[in-house]
């Protein structure tokens, strides 16, 4: 699973190096944030029936032309995946909760919240790589600049917006970059 996991960001990551140069506004349209994908999600206290999990948010009809760019564990029970529609050109990030298992033991996945961001080509600084003052925050997930150095940048210090998978509140919600630096898995591989 690492092994996939590690070879999904390392394509996500050598896609986004390799996005042509926009103008500015281009850019300014490229990083813009979407309102949230309606989809009707049960709240806390609801029963999860069996047709509100999934074992890969693919199979949810509302993304069903995207790309899975991969996913992370937060936690032991909370899960984010980055997906993205090329046509429509949105990235979606979504954040699931562990809610049951099949018989097989696959996870099963109950979607919490979602968030769009305008682009296909974007600098997605992953979950566990995000620090907030200086200390690793497993719940960030931050979008960095469009002219980062990915060869030899070991630790960025300028982020663009920033995410907190808030596993209180269930929902993706937006914080101040003050503080936050991201480490570059991609650092030192040759």
């Amino acid at each position: 699973m690492k092994k996939h996991l590690f070879s999904f960001v390392v394509i996500f990551l050598l896609l986004g190096c390799n996005s042509p140069k926009n103008s500015n506004e281009e850019a300014r349209q490229e990083n813009e944030i979407l309102p949230a994908v309606i989809i009707e999600t049960k709240q806390e206290t609801d029963t999860v029936k069996p047709s509100d999990m999934y074992s890969n948010a693919l199979d949810l009809p509302e993304f069903q032309d995207c790309t899975d760019f991969g996913g992370a564990l937060i936690s032991d029970d909370y899960g984010v995946h980055v997906l993205q529609n090329d046509k429509k050109r949105i990235t979606y990030l979504l954040f699931d909760e562990l809610s049951a298992r099949n018989n097989s033991g696959m996870p099963l996945w109950k979607l919490l919240d979602t968030l769009q961001l305008q682009g296909t080509e974007l600098n997605i600084g992953w979950t566990g790589n995000v620090m907030l003052n200086g200390r690793i925050d497993n719940e960030l997930i931050v979008l960095l600049p469009d002219d980062i150095d990915w060869i030899d940048t070991e630790i960025f210090d300028t982020v663009k917006q920033a995410w907190r998978f808030d596993r209180i509140r269930k929902k993706i919600i937006e914080i101040p970059v003050k503080g936050i630096r991201c480490k570059n898995d991609m650092y030192g591989i040759d």
